[in-house]
């Protein structure tokens, strides 16, 4: 192998390390501004997160509100999910009430 050869070669060589060097690094601070991007936004979360009531069947606070006709009731659930058979409670705002069985 003559001396030219072996230039390009070991330019190549360096070349070839100083891209890997530099994608190495590129990505650990990828990952590192992905772990402060995730730290910074797990900040955000709120720190209590309120009981969600999935079963719809045990209400530990608040009263009840039943219906006229269909007699099902609905336990003091404010937020969070409800489960299909519960019926959502109307909030303090100035929206209409609706009763069953005249007025």
């Amino acid at each position: 192998m003559d001396a030219r050869t072996r230039d390009a070669v070991a330019a190549r060589d360096r070349a070839v390390s100083k891209v890997s060097h530099t994608t190495w690094r590129i990505g650990g601070f990828a990952a590192l501004g992905a772990v402060a991007l995730g730290a910074g936004f797990a900040h955000l979360l709120p720190s209590h997160l309120p009981h969600l009531n999935l079963g719809g069947t045990s209400g530990s606070s608040g009263g009840s509100n039943t219906s006229g006709d269909n007699g099902s009731s609905n336990s003091g659930n404010s937020g969070g999910i409800q489960s299909p058979n519960t019926v959502p409670q109307q909030g303090s705002g100035g929206g209409s009430h609706v009763t069953s069985g005249g007025s």
